[in-house]
């Protein structure tokens, strides 16, 4: 069987998919790498020990992770070469980009941004702060201040009505 010459716009537009999945990749793999660096810095905050349990965790994750990505860099593969193939016999410009294996990969980042945040703030930051609003708002003298807010609200707004 004898393969069709690629065209070199043609192969320009695979390179270009080619990269943009590479970059969906490494863009997962750092986030999964600065995840598991906060992870380690927060056990070492809380004096914890780190064990070939908590890697383990961190490579599962990763795996399943990448094997995602592989599936959806699959479905991308088949619109790919539909998109070609409109391209080459109906001459219909459809646009070939990875776009699952990109959403994808912006999901997984978003979920491991959300766990290094998770990593980096203190539950007592949290409670120390609440503690301390609650002690303000339970002073008599902004309790007073509140009290004359809502008054002047009052009389502006019934003065605006």
């Amino acid at each position: 069987m004898i393969l069709p010459e690629i065209s070199p716009e043609t192969l320009k537009m695979l390179l270009w998919v080619v990269a943009l999945m590479i970059v969906d990749y490494a863009a997962v793999l750092v986030a999964v790498l600065i995840d598991l660096r906060s992870g380690m810095l927060k056990a070492r905050r809380r004096g914890e020990t780190r064990t070939s349990k908590g890697y383990r965790r961190t490579v599962d994750k990763a795996s399943r992770y990448f094997i995602t990505l592989l599936a959806l860099s699959v479905i991308d593969s088949m619109v790919v070469m539909a998109a070609m193939l409109l391209r080459s016999t109906m001459a219909w410009n459809v646009p070939a980009l990875p776009v699952f294996t990109t959403i994808g990969a912006i999901c997984l980042t978003l979920i491991e941004a959300k766990s290094v945040v998770e990593n980096t703030q203190k539950r007592s930051e949290y409670t120390d702060a609440a503690d301390a609003l609650t002690g303000l708002l339970s002073e008599p003298a902004v309790k007073r201040l509140m009290d004359a807010l809502k008054e002047l609200s009052a009389l502006r707004g019934g003065g605006n009505g």
